[in-house]
């Protein structure tokens, strides 16, 4: 509720929602819009489509990520979302729920500087006009705002070349992986020996 009370308060900023049904509901059941949002949100954000889009359950993450026009993406911090984002340069608002979610939220703000954390947990009491300063900072013309988005930027460009793999140039993540495999097969191979030479 306090996050579409944000959106509907934030006038400027347009903006892709996967709203997936709130805990204690099955995940399998029928979007319920009306009862899950506050009242007349989703009716708000039907009749002014160049501001808003509302996606039940799920959504094309790595494609929306990757779009030009995407300014910021609130995520809950798992590890493989937080790579589709600034493999794509999108800074992130980090609303971290569980697990190792909370340490890279943390990480990401504080020793990175590509996050702006919302709050922490299921439940957090959050009020819609903290989210919205948040909003506003990550996406607004300011100093912090600059700031995030040039290292978002910067880490963007670290990832790129982590992944450069040319017939003359490889990164460190595509040398990493030739090591690994290339270890496994090794193993592979003294433990198939040893079965052939174990068996003569």
């Amino acid at each position: 509720m306090e996050l579409a009370k944000a959106l509907d308060n934030a006038s400027r900023v347009n903006f892709i929602w996967a709203v997936r049904p709130p805990l204690g509901f099955d995940i399998n059941m029928e979007f319920r819009g009306e009862e899950w949002l506050p009242e007349g949100f989703v009716q708000r954000i039907f009749e002014d489509q160049n501001r808003g889009l509302i996606v039940p359950k799920w959504a094309p993450q790595v494609e929306i990520l990757a779009h030009k026009s995407i300014g910021a993406f609130l995520t809950h911090c798992g590890w493989n979302s937080v790579l589709e984002s600034l493999e794509n340069g999108v800074p992130l608002l980090g609303w971290p729920i569980a697990a190792e979610q909370f340490y890279n939220a943390k990480f990401l703000e504080q020793d990175v500087g590509v996050c702006v954390e919302v709050a922490r947990g299921n439940n957090s009491q959050v009020k819609h006009d903290d989210i919205l300063e948040k909003i506003e900072v990550v996406m607004g013309i300011n100093e912090k705002g600059n700031e995030i988005r040039r290292k978002t930027c910067e880490v963007k460009e670290m990832i790129s070349d982590a992944i450069i793999d040319d017939e003359d140039l490889k990164g460190s993540s595509i040398k990493a992986m030739d090591e690994f495999l290339n270890a496994a097969l090794s193993m592979n191979k003294l433990s198939n020996d040893e079965r052939i030479n174990g068996n003569s």
